[in-house]
């Protein structure tokens, strides 16, 4: 499907801006200032405007994102369960720094809470969740991925 398609999906309305982000995002993956310019013209609205828009939602990327995001909960339960040994483990193993943007084959955060405090702490990898992960168990993980 190609952007221009998606936007014929919305009314040029301003209260459709938000939900064509969305679906192009979900599509595309993220947000390019190439795409991001004809959803502004579509919209009759300034370039800033949907940046704007666009960065204010996590869930909405405004730049080509790595194959695989690795989201670490650092809520307090997870805290005080070892998440920071565990982010700790991942930075060594993938070389990385969670928060780092430059990396194109991994990305790691810490997130909040995902209610979940029950199974943490919690790992999740491109939208696999793992639970009660360990320090010993973080190489078996990522395995998967390398």
């Amino acid at each position: 499907m190609t952007i221009e398609k998606i936007l014929l999906e919305f009314s040029p309305v301003a209260e459709n801006i938000l939900p064509a982000l969305k679906k192009i995002n979900a599509d595309f993956g993220f947000i390019d200032k190439l795409n991001a310019q004809k959803v502004a013209d579509y919209f009759s609205t300034s370039l800033s405007k949907i940046y704007e828009t666009a960065s204010f939602y996590d869930a909405i990327n405004i730049q080509k994102q790595p194959k695989v995001t690795i989201k670490v909960c650092f809520s307090t339960h997870c805290a005080l369960k070892d998440a920071a040994k565990i982010i700790t483990e991942i930075e060594k193993i993938l070389q990385i720094k969670a928060g780092d943007t430059n990396r194109l084959n991994f990305k790691l955060e810490r997130i909040s809470c995902l209610g979940r405090c029950g199974e943490g702490p919690i790992v999740v990898v491109n939208d696999k969740i793992y639970e009660k992960v360990t320090v010993g168990s973080v190489r078996g993980i990522l395995e998967e991925y390398m």
